[in-house]
């Protein structure tokens, strides 16, 4: 229930916030090719019932050869539009509809066609179909680029259909098997971070900023950490907030009763509201939280916070009998102001690390590793490379218990050595370290080859190394 209210509440909000964009990006469909501006095909949804997906067309209007529905990378119909969507996979924003009518989530398995569903292995079947299909998922990161992998096989069909289709239902089990809000978030971020960000234009290619000191200010000024830092922070919240309720009127009652539906006390209780909000983000810690840091746990007190005095202010205002207040206000209000504070610090942190993997000349594709072992090598490891030279450590895994749950330097101890095969940890990693150089041979081997197990490029700190830093950890 609680994540189908989400559901909702995120959908209304992207489709009203994004309707001028997508409004440009149907003229341009539009301009380019004669068609439909959304692209409809045949899913199949929750409990085996089809519906028809929403996504912006990139694709001349013509069938698919041989009735096959797969595209791959230069696709002759693909449009010059349509490319840069797929790209970006700002094609994939119009199943914000689906989530608003039910028929889709946010964050679920990617919803397939009835011809490779009828390839799901029978014994899976009614769990894979048992939740409602998403816009984004583990597999979408795992296979951000499966265009261009299909493109490379002589049998696109063949090959999404005995090695692909396989992987993703792998990665779907183990979403329906832990369906936890956490790992709905984790989706998110990664889905951000390794599908959005990467296909984006560079900035520094856009205005010719690679040799310009901008990033360097940025990168100094966005890492200091100063008193008064905390005080711009609480005012870019109350800002963030008092937006959020004129955003909540204008969801309510649109464009035209906005202002005249509003009660003449409506202002005052805003800046009342806003003060309710800030004095329990002080009280939950959030001004202490450093935005190019954020993480879970912060968005764990900014709920909290906006939940608590979301209930105090409509308290008040019922208490009060103001009942030119609307109701829905007071109840989307929360919500609204938990997306926005939270996109508001993952964006600010996005940038942020931008400006550092550019100021420490970083060149090529970013290395994000998982580090088995969680003793002093592994500290020494984190120290030294997470978010420098373009290496992010994206968790720590070890087998002490006592341990578990611990953060060092910054990356958290996420489970055991074991726990380095499964999909959530390995969503967006490019490389596995392992860092037990002090343990028996035999537990050191058992890393190495669970490691390999991954895929990943796998390197490890040798016996009794000093680590200096990342080259010297040599590939296994």
């Amino acid at each position: 229930m609680f994540k189908r209210f989400v559901d909702v509440v995120a959908s209304a909000a992207g489709l009203l916030l994004l309707a001028p964009f997508f409004a440009l990006i149907a003229l341009a469909i539009k301009l380019e090719s004669p068609g439909p501006v959304f692209f409809r095909q045949e899913r199949v949804g929750r409990h085996g019932r089809p519906f028809r997906i929403f996504k912006f067309r990139t694709m001349t209007v013509a069938p698919p050869s041989g009735g096959v529905p797969l595209t791959v990378a230069g696709d002759a119909r693909i449009t010059r539009v349509g490319a840069f969507l797929r790209k970006s996979k700002l094609d994939e924003l119009a199943q914000l509809i689906d989530v608003l009518r039910g028929t889709m989530s946010l964050v679920g398995p990617r919803p397939e066609v009835p011809r490779y569903v009828a390839h799901y292995p029978p014994e899976w079947r009614e769990r894979l179909l048992s939740v409602r299909p998403g816009i984004t998922d583990f597999a979408s990161v795992r296979y951000r680029d499966e265009n261009e992998l299909l493109a490379q096989a002589h049998d696109p069909e063949r090959e999404y259909i005995e090695v692909i289709l396989p992987t993703k239902l792998q990665y779907a089990l183990h979403y329906v098997d832990r369906p936890t809000f956490a790992n709905d978030l984790r989706v998110i971020g990664l889905t951000l971070s390794t599908v959005f960000v990467p296909t984006l234009p560079s900035p520094t290619r856009m205005f010719g900023m690679n040799d310009s000191k901008l990033w360097v200010w940025l990168d100094q000024t966005m890492s200091a950490l100063r008193p008064r830092n905390r005080a711009v922070a609480m005012a870019v919240d109350a800002a963030v907030i008092l937006a959020c309720w004129h955003l909540t009127y204008l969801f309510r009652l649109g464009f035209e009763r906005w202002q005249p539906g509003r009660p003449w006390y409506d202002d005052y209780v805003s800046l009342g509201v806003v003060l309710c909000y800030l004095v329990f983000l002080a009280l939950t810690g959030v001004p202490r939280g450093l935005w190019r840091f954020f993480g879970f746990d912060d968005f764990k007190r900014i709920a909290l916070a906006c939940l608590l005095a979301g209930t105090i202010s409509a308290v008040a205002v019922l208490m009060a009998q103001l009942t030119g207040v609307a109701r829905a206000v007071l109840l989307l209000h929360p919500l609204f102001c938990i997306l926005t504070l939270s996109l508001a610090r993952m964006a600010y942190r996005m940038v942020w690390e931008q400006a550092r993997s550019l100021t420490s000349g970083v060149e090529g594709e970013p290395r994000r590793a998982i580090v088995l072992g969680a003793g002093e090598a592994a500290r020494r490891l984190v120290g030294t490379i997470h978010r420098r030279d373009g290496w992010t450590v994206l968790a720590l895994l070890d087998d002490d218990p006592a341990k578990q749950g611990l953060r060092i330097g910054g990356v958290t101890v996420q489970g055991t050595i074991a726990d380095v095969v499964l999909p959530h940890l390995l969503a967006g990693a490019t490389h596995v370290i392992v860092a037990m150089p002090g343990v028996a041979a035999e537990r050191r081997e058992r890393a190495i080859e669970l490691a390999r197990q991954t895929g990943l490029a796998v390197m490890s700190v040798p016996p009794r190394m000093e680590v200096h830093d990342a080259p010297e950890a040599v590939p296994t």
